[in-house]
């Protein structure tokens, strides 16, 4: 189990790194004209693949209440990342998808990811990189 393993110190260590990195992703995106990611909104878009989901499948994903994941769309929507149309799949379900602005946030997404992952090579080396992308997979593991 995660929390037997993970001392205090592992524990903020982890905790500050993440937070760096969500930071600068988040400045970075709003650099390029992309907001959502300053709210809570953006942990939903970062689910979102060009092929789109079925909300209730984001809403397992997310691990959020139903009521919580569309205040969530609604704001994407406002802000033009998602539509919500019928799902092809249920009609009685509603599929969230990209729109045109949305599929160009995803696109610089890529890009920002990819520059950030880059510098953490650049400092920690590939061979360490990839031991810690490994070693964080164990730790993740149930």
């Amino acid at each position: 189990m995660a929390d037997d393993i993970a001392s205090p110190d592992l524990a903020a260590a982890l905790a500050a790194a993440a937070a760096a990195l969500k930071a600068r992703f988040r400045r970075e995106m709003s650099a390029r004209g992309f907001t959502a990611h300053e709210g809570a909104a953006g942990e939903a878009l970062l689910q979102l693949t060009p092929a789109g989901m079925a909300q209730s499948a984001l809403t397992a994903r997310m691990g959020l209440s139903k009521q919580a994941v569309q205040q969530l769309l609604d704001q994407l929507e406002a802000g033009r990342y998602v539509r919500r149309e019928p799902d092809p799949a249920d009609k009685r379900q509603k599929h969230v998808a990209l729109t045109e602005f949305g599929q160009r946030e995803f696109t610089e997404r890529r890009k920002v990811l990819a520059v950030i992952e880059e510098q953490a090579r650049d400092r920690l080396g590939k061979k360490l990189l990839g031991k810690l992308e490994k070693s964080l997979r164990k730790l993740t593991e149930t």
